[in-house]
């Protein structure tokens, strides 16, 4: 009987201890609460300034190519050329169509080289044979998700900086490869002048690398070098991954 007695005091007791435990410690527990609550609106916040951000620096991309389409339809128009012309104001359509449509952070690799190709038409109309374009991508690599714009940067920076001052043979190669986990962009061309990444003029270069860091954790690179004074490779590398349309 005493042990039983004994038995009920220590039970009485021990809920006791354990009641004023959890009243002591709830505070403590709202807090933790409210500090997973804390992280999970600065994470959102985060997102959204990313996004923000991201469309920021995809818009800053477009209007050079914009200018650069409007001349040569003038150029077209003054020479009345009208065959030709209209073919260049549906490329040029097709680019706006491109832009005013919402991107994903990534996109398959053919539908950013069709929108190039667009500029290539145009610039070929400037140019004519003296232009010579080689586009070496496997068929199986042509889902790889790249950012919107990568590629049309890269062109448009061999063609306004390097390109358009060469005399002679013009000469722009584009290759897509997967190495390993990562996917190698490198653009080429044989023009008489390097692109400096640090210079005004490589705001675009330095744009491509900011989304690229917004969108990636893991191993991004942009680089521009030279090669024998003869070629001039752009280079960008980032995760490797299949987007599909």
């Amino acid at each position: 009987m005493f042990y039983l007695f004994e038995g009920l005091v220590f039970t009485s007791v021990l809920v006791s201890i354990l009641s004023l435990f959890f009243l002591l410690s709830s505070p403590v527990i709202e807090k933790e609460i409210n500090f997973l609550e804390l992280e999970n609106t600065k994470a959102h916040l985060q997102n959204k300034l990313q996004e923000s951000e991201l469309l920021q620096l995809s818009r800053q991309i477009q209007p050079h190519f914009m200018f650069n389409t409007l001349n040569v339809i003038l150029s077209l128009a003054r020479l009345d050329r009208k065959n030709i012309l209209v073919e260049s104001i549906e490329s040029f359509s097709k680019y706006l169509r491109y832009k005013y449509t919402d991107k994903k952070d990534l996109i398959p690799f053919h539908e950013e080289l069709d929108q190039v190709k667009n500029y290539f038409y145009i610039q070929k109309l400037r140019f004519g044979k003296k232009l010579q374009i080689s586009v070496q991508v496997e068929q199986s690599e042509l889902t790889t998700g790249i950012p919107p714009y990568t590629l049309q940067i890269l062109v448009e920076n061999a063609f306004k900086h390097a390109l358009e001052e060469k005399e002679g043979v013009m000469k722009l190669t584009i290759i897509l490869q997967r190495i390993g986990n990562w996917v190698e962009l490198r653009v080429i061309d044989n023009g008489d002048k390097q692109l400096d990444l640090q210079a005004e003029h490589g705001i675009g270069l330095e744009n491509i690398r900011k989304r690229l860091n917004l969108i990636f954790d893991l191993f991004t690179e942009v680089s521009i070098t030279r090669i024998k004074d003869e070629e001039t490779v752009a280079r960008v590398i980032w995760p490797y991954m299949i987007v599909e349309d």
